[in-house]
């Protein structure tokens, strides 16, 4: 006897054929369920909601400020955080098409979701976005740095793309978006240094604990904001000297972290080829000695002036940085010769 199927809200109810006729003498067995039975009146109402926000998201993508402003009439609006089958809110498509209007109207609505548009827009590199939503009155300056991962916790956001540890300011220099990065540095975003691996702080001890891979995967997205020559160049007064003792710094880490030891190496191939690429500006060799031997009038502690010259161009000779420079230069006296 083959069972004919009627859907009724969210059960099945399973009707022997031969019963059918019989009408009163029908036997039925119904599939236990975890959800509650509905009547059809809450599952009319779930489908207008759920046609209310596919016209939402629609506007949103086709730049329907109008459609948008109506749907979010205070007296019945729709959900503003509701996503599309790619996880997207309004806001987020809206930042996609770099439709300023339609994302300055979402940013004045209450309860909008807007971490996760802040880092997609970093990601896609649109400064006027950024901007718009940093000014938002959720985000403050330690918000864009360490404190990202608590404002994560508010938003509780079950799209989200990114790790927590990954905030604002860190996918910045991760990208090397510098106009972004100089805007978020301007804001007072800053980016704190991980403890050493030996530490036995309490956080440190507490995270090692709970997570040790989650620890280590924090501390090297740390250091490869900290190894972007974005960042360098913003935060350091000397990026040589800085990308030299990070090279150094990150060598040191490859051979204690062996879990991600070619991660670390690469940052340190990193550092010292962007110490390469600024000291490869130089116009002469002489020009090359003068910036590893700092003038004692540019350095403003003049008592470590020397020491802080000998161990940079110790540090050169070390990377062999000093004599491809010399041999870049030598080349390119020579082709000016001609």
């Amino acid at each position: 006897m083959r069972p004919v199927k009627h859907k009724i809200g969210r059960q099945w109810t399973f009707i022997a054929q031969s019963a059918l006729p019989s009408g009163n003498n029908a036997v039925k067995w119904k599939i236990p369920t975890t959800g509650r039975e509905e009547n059809r009146s809450s599952s009319d109402v779930d489908a207008m909601l759920k046609q209310k926000e596919r016209l939402f998201l629609e506007a949103a993508y086709k730049g329907d400020k109008a459609t948008v402003e109506t749907l979010l009439d205070p007296k019945d609006p729709v959900d503003i955080n509701c996503t599309d089958l790619l996880g997207r809110t309004a806001l987020e498509i809206s930042v996609d098409n770099e439709n300023v209007e339609i994302v300055e109207l979402l940013l004045k609505q209450p309860g909008v979701k807007v971490c996760n548009a802040l880092l997609y827009a970093i990601r896609e590199g649109v400064f006027k976005m950024v901007e718009m939503i940093i000014n938002h009155h959720t985000i403050t300056a330690d918000t864009l740095g360490d404190g990202w991962s608590r404002r994560l916790v508010v938003e509780n956001d079950e799209n989200f793309e990114y790790a927590s540890d990954i905030s604002p300011i860190i996918l910045a220099a991760h990208l090397n978006q510098f106009e972004i990065l100089q805007l978020l540095l301007s804001r007072g975003a800053v980016i704190k240094r991980p403890h050493s691996l030996s530490c036995s702080c309490r956080n440190c001890y507490e995270d090692r604990l709970n997570d040790s891979l989650q620890h280590s995967l924090r501390r090297i997205n740390t250091y490869r904001a900290l190894a972007s020559p974005a960042w360098i160049s913003f935060t350091s007064s000397d990026p040589v000297l800085t990308a030299f003792k990070l090279s150094w710094e990150l060598q040191k880490l490859s051979y204690q972290e062996c879990e991600f030891k070619e991660l670390y190496w690469e940052l340190s191939e990193q550092c010292k080829k962007f110490a390469c690429d600024l000291l490869s500006q130089c116009r002469s060799s002489e020009e090359v000695i003068a910036v590893l031997n700092k003038d004692v009038s540019d350095d403003p502690i003049d008592i470590w002036s020397s020491k802080l010259s000998l161990a940079r161009l110790r540090l050169a000779l070390k990377y062999e940085i000093k004599q491809n420079l010399f041999n870049r230069n030598r080349s390119r006296d020579e082709r000016s010769r001609k």
